[in-house]
């Protein structure tokens, strides 16, 4: 009797040992797919900013910026003025203050950003940084502050990443 009891105990243990190794094993199943859908929707936000970056307006909206903007007084001119351009280059920065964002919350992989937008950052820091300027002075807080953040952190990628 006692015997049968301990065999009982025994298989027992040995079953909740089995479902112990089996919930164990499905749980690192999930982790590891939930992984992969972060990865793969971390890609695809990547893809989608990528795209939008890549449009008519915002590519005008920065040769506004590295051309038409290469002092404080150019940049009042073009916001005085209404200019379709200064809304070009106001829309590029406020894109790539997104793409700041998302890089700085950690939505897209900031290695990836740097390896393809690190060099356009870099190259808009400065001009960019005269009309931010200009920007600023007529409002009440300091426009685009994730795209100055990580702009910087660009031109040092640059400087050690060559084209």
């Amino acid at each position: 009797m006692a015997m049968a009891a301990l065999i009982v105990s025994i298989a027992s243990a040995l079953g909740a040992l089995g479902s112990l190794i089996v919930a164990q094993k499905a749980f690192g199943f999930s982790e590891k797919a939930r992984e992969e859908t972060l990865n793969l929707n971390k890609r695809d936000l990547f893809l989608t900013l990528h795209e939008k970056l890549c449009t008519a307006d915002q590519l005008w909206g920065r040769r506004v910026i590295r051309e038409k903007i290469n002092s404080p007084q150019e940049a009042e001119q073009l916001r005085a003025s209404g200019h379709p351009d200064g809304q070009a280059a106001a829309g590029a920065l406020a894109m790539l203050d997104m793409l700041s964002l998302y890089v700085d919350k950690g939505f897209v992989e900031k290695d990836l950003v740097l390896e393809e937008w690190g060099h356009v950052l870099a190259d808009l820091d400065g001009n960019a940084t005269i009309f931010i300027g200009n920007r600023a002075a007529n409002r009440d807080r300091k426009p685009w502050v994730h795209f100055q953040d990580f702009s910087a952190d660009a031109v040092k990628w640059a400087r050690v990443n060559p084209r």
